[in-house]
């Protein structure tokens, strides 16, 4: 008789600690993820036109992971090439794909009408947002960016980074075109779980 108290207090003590173990590793996980990302000084807010003619800015997009660049639709080579990444990092988030707004802004506006564009972009994944204005309001958000940019007519060039925008709209990551999807997948994963400024 006297061994069942201490039989009962031994698995009390053995479900006490399962408790408290299961109870710091809920809470580890819980924990916020700081991803350890520069902010970079580079980017800031806009507004260009969407397919419909209607202002979006990146603020539209609060609280998603952005990934940005700048383009349009007659480019031979690297517009398909980032257009086709943006699709294959969407692919790889699979349902947190939701929480990433992918953005290519055109900088050919003379030819690249919101409809055009919207065809363009829809093409790749109709998860991307592609954006147009006035040469003027382009040429603005391009300096913000630090994005090279020349059109003359028919002779257009750009550079070609993928910007990494957090959820409050800061500039994280420039991706080249050698930085693999798995990368660019690796930190977005990252900062949708990085805790927000001031939340």
């Amino acid at each position: 008789m006297s061994k069942s108290p201490r039989k009962k207090l031994r698995i009390a003590i053995v479900a006490a600690l399962v408790i408290s173990v299961g109870l710091a590793a809920w809470a580890w996980l819980q924990r916020p993820v700081y991803s350890g990302l520069p902010v970079l000084k580079l980017g800031g807010e806009f507004s260009l036109d969407n397919a419909n003619g209607q202002p979006f800015a990146l603020q539209d997009s609060s609280g998603q992971v952005r990934l940005l660049s700048f383009g349009y639709t007659h480019c031979p080579d690297i517009c398909p090439m980032t257009l086709a990444r943006y699709r294959a990092v969407l692919d790889a988030l699979g349902d947190d794909g939701a929480k990433l707004q992918t953005i290519m802004i055109s900088i050919d506006p003379a030819r690249d009408t919101p409809e055009i564009l919207h065809k363009y972009v829809s093409y790749f994944s109709p998860q991307i947002v592609g954006l147009t204005g006035t040469p003027e309001a382009i040429a603005v958000v391009a300096k913000q960016y630090g994005a090279y940019v020349s059109v003359n007519g028919d002779d257009v060039s750009h550079s070609d980074y993928l910007y990494l925008i957090d959820r409050d709209g800061r500039v994280r990551r420039l991706y080249d075109q050698q930085a693999g999807v798995d990368a660019i997948v690796k930190e977005a994963k990252v900062l949708m779980q990085e805790p927000r400024e001031g939340v």
